[in-house]
């Protein structure tokens, strides 16, 4: 395969639909298709993918269910996910955006829309390679686009919302900067960094923590400090003060 071309997975009920999404596409990228939810879970467990374009209405596994469990799935955390559908009402396109989609195409869609969405995402992805990566990390995913939104056109913005996928990321990746909640399931933001602190006083490398919270009571405060985060940040928080605070505990 030509390395320079992005691997596209496209995933669908249909199979007609499946070969034309494939003949559009082919041009442009090295298309892998996958005939429902399922036998696509099972290819990105074993395959790098760039771009994941995903059908709603699909049977035993609809798209969103499928978006949550590759989400789920260290290999695609952060792959864009494009939903392609034949719906359009209201409920769908807001459920497609509060699930983390990256985007949503009308069936039947036409060629040049598919090239140019797919070729975006794709140029974007490899642009955010060489910027600072920020891993932010809440339970609520609604919050996690939002950040997103507020910080994509200066950082590479990596969005998990469980701790437990949290540590599984840290395990291989080392981001320039941690965006953590304090009122998470599982483990609290404090308990989170007091883990992470650990582990990264045995590998010799701090990463800058700033702690996010829509608590701020005197033992919330207490707990927090006691983890000595770089910074502990009031939700809501606007966008320009969360980039001067980042731009702070990066640039000190």
């Amino acid at each position: 395969m030509d390395t320079s071309r992005p691997k596209v997975l496209v995933v669908d009920d249909d199979a007609q639909q499946l070969e034309i999404m494939k003949l559009y596409l082919s041009p442009i990228a090295d298309v892998i298709t996958a005939l429902g939810g399922q036998r696509a879970l099972e290819y990105v467990q074993c395959h790098s993918i760039d771009v994941i374009l995903l059908d709603i209405n699909m049977p035993a596994m609809n798209g969103f269910k499928t978006l949550e469990r590759f989400r789920n799935q260290k290999e695609c955390i952060n792959v864009p996910v494009v939903f392609v559908t034949g719906q359009r009402d209201r409920y769908t396109v807001m459920n497609s955006i509060f699930m983390g989609g990256d985007g949503y195409l009308i069936k039947p869609v036409q060629k040049d829309d598919l090239q140019k969405k797919v070729l975006e995402l794709y140029r974007s992805r490899k642009t955010s390679s060489a910027r600072k990566t920020i891993l932010a990390i809440d339970d609520d995913m609604a919050y996690l686009k939002l950040i997103d939104s507020y910080l994509k056109d200066m950082y590479n913005v990596v969005i998990i919302n469980s701790t437990k996928l949290a540590f599984s990321y840290l395990m291989k990746n080392t981001p320039d900067l941690v965006l953590l909640d304090y009122q998470m399931p599982l483990y609290n933001g404090a308990s989170f960094l007091n883990i992470l602190n650990r582990k990264k006083e045995e590998e010799d490398h701090a990463i800058p923590v700033i702690i996010l919270s829509g608590t701020l009571d005197k033992e919330t405060l207490k707990n927090c400090y006691a983890a000595n985060p770089d910074a502990i940040l009031a939700k809501p928080i606007s966008k320009e003060d969360l980039l001067d605070n980042i731009a702070q505990v990066l640039n000190p």
